[in-house]
């Protein structure tokens, strides 16, 4: 019975519970709203990703609202605050970084993990009801040489010898909070400077990989290094870049082949040799024995095209005047001449009657796609000052048209004197150096140069030594990572009185090649004789 009284009494209960369920509630409640918490970025200066070297401080000051009201470290909001930096990817062999780095509203710390990919991260913590809300900001952790701007110079201190600076500012890499400027490094990295006077320096692309490091190569009259691109220790010397070391070390020139290719060429000797990274991910690869020739060569000019899509290398012939290429993938793989030029060229390729003394790469006459370029060469014949224009980025390797201009420029002003060029890739203007002036040749209208820049000082003494437009060979990293490409000029100069060297960094009109006032200028302990960007991979 007491069984039978217990069932009733749960079913009636269920019922109840159905009845509670169908019943429409139709009072009216106050409900306590949840307590907001808001970060807030807007006009605090915090960038959405920086780039910092290791032991860097890094202050951010979001804005925290508690219920519509802004608060403070001294506010007494029941809010608790954690910054932490985490790894953001992890590679086979490396750890997994999760450290606490504040505990205020305010961030001011020391960066202090190893190299790498990081994720800063504030956590707002409402402790009356445990909601939480976050702010994410990307962190690369470099060492202390990264990328930026590199000076080969010649010491002041050690004539004879080359060492090499290097400049990091916003002007130069993306999302950096503190101006840097090394000099001196490779004797500081290796014991001693270079050897000889300063040719080239370089940041070739030698992985397949594009965002593993490249190493950086130095090149004097006297010595070619390969240095690691993040201390400038020497990983390689001339003996280390070949499958077979030629018994003879005379390098005159270093550099890449192809706007869209990871190759590389070296004249030792007198002789050329190339290699191929395209397929190789670590960059272990070699230049491999010397190209042979079906016509006997003269002396090769100390220049090659960075930007032979189509072949393989293109160097130039100083005795006969004459350009020569080697055709990829062709058995034997020998230097030959260019197909016979059409009558149209503005030039011959295959005898031009002019010695060649300097070249840059540039605008390809279309708008620019970071795919395609012409070389840029000063010529000299006798008296007399060319520039030629030559289109060895094309995709034909029977193209007859190759001269696509010549200009006579003998009447420009100082250009028997020019000590180095660049050639805008976006506008169409060369620039050259002479005296304490940059000149502006805008070819398709002039070809007689303007004064574009005169050294600011009034020490007639001060001389410009080196002028380079900001640009990258490689167009993908030209297109996605490099800062400000196109709009920055850097020009370099030398006063043989005080022994000093100068380092100009201006602005440029992309179109019309008209240079500002310098943003930014250093102190360089030598006489710089080439620059070029060193790339770190960044979005």
């Amino acid at each position: 019975m007491r069984k039978r009284i217990l069932n009733i009494i749960l079913a009636w209960s269920a019922l109840g519970v159905f009845f509670v369920s169908c019943y429409d509630d139709k009072g009216n409640y106050d409900y306590v709203a949840l307590q907001e918490v808001v970060i807030d970025t807007v006009g605090c200066g915090i960038q959405s990703a920086y780039s910092l070297a290791r032991y860097d401080r890094l202050i951010l000051e979001p804005k925290v609202r508690f219920n519509g009201k802004e608060v403070s470290n001294s506010d007494n909001a029941p809010l608790d605050y954690l910054w932490m930096i985490y790894t953001r990817g992890t590679s086979a062999g490396s750890s997994y970084v999760s450290d606490t780095i504040g505990k205020a509203l305010v961030l001011d710390s020391e960066i202090t993990p190893l190299a790498g990919a990081y994720t800063i991260q504030l956590t707002v913590t409402n402790r009356e009801d445990g909601v939480k809300q976050y702010l994410k900001i990307s962190c690369q952790v470099e060492e202390s040489i990264t990328a930026g701007w590199m000076l080969l110079y010649e010491k002041a201190d050690m004539p004879g010898t080359s060492d090499v600076g290097l400049v990091v500012n916003p002007l130069v890499k993306k999302n950096i909070i503190k101006d840097r400027e090394y000099w001196n490094l490779y004797s500081a990295s290796n014991g001693a400077p270079l050897e000889g006077n300063p040719i080239r320096i370089y940041n070739p692309l030698t992985n397949a990989n594009m965002s593993l490091p490249s190493d950086v190569v130095c090149l004097t009259d006297k010595q070619i290094v390969k240095v690691n691109n993040a201390t400038f220790e020497t990983i390689g010397t001339f003996g280390d870049m070949f499958y077979k070391a030629p018994s003879r070390a005379s390098v005159t020139w270093y550099g890449t082949s192809g706007m869209m290719a990871r190759r590389n060429i070296l004249i030792n000797d007198n002789k050329l040799h190339t290699v191929s990274y395209m397929m190789v991910a670590g960059g272990g690869n070699y230049f491999g024995d010397p190209k042979t020739s079906a016509l006997e060569y003269g002396e090769l000019a100390s220049w090659g095209s960075d930007i032979s899509n189509i072949y393989e290398a293109v160097v130039y012939d100083q005795t006969n005047t004459r350009f020569y290429r080697i055709v990829q993938y062709a058995s034997p793989s020998q230097l030959t001449p260019f197909e016979v030029q059409s009558p149209s060229a503005k030039f011959d390729v295959n005898n031009t009657g002019m010695t060649l003394l300097m070249g840059d790469w540039g605008r390809s006459g279309t708008a620019a796609d970071y795919a395609t370029a012409y070389d840029y060469l000063i010529m000299q014949k006798e008296n007399e000052r060319y520039l030629a224009v030559a289109n060895f980025c094309g995709q034909d390797a029977t193209n007859t048209n190759i001269g696509v201009g010549l200009y006579d420029i003998t009447h420009s002003p100082d250009i028997l004197n020019a000590t180095s060029m660049t050639a805008a890739y976006a506008g169409e203007y060369v620039l050259y150096g002479a005296g304490n002036k940059v000149y502006n040749l805008e070819y398709n209208s002039s070809t007689i140069a303007k004064e574009a820049w005169t050294v600011p000082s009034a020490d007639e003494n001060e001389k410009v030594t080196c002028v380079r437009i900001q640009k990258f060979y490689f167009g993908s990293l030209f297109r996605m990572i490099m800062p400000n490409p196109n709009t920055i000029v850097h020009i370099a100069t030398w006063n043989e009185k005080t022994n000093e060297g100068k380092l100009y960094q201006c602005s440029i009109g992309i179109a019309d090649g008209k240079i500002g006032e310098a943003q930014k200028v250093y102190k360089v302990p030598g006489k710089v004789k080439d620059m070029a960007w060193k790339y770190v991979f960044e979005m």
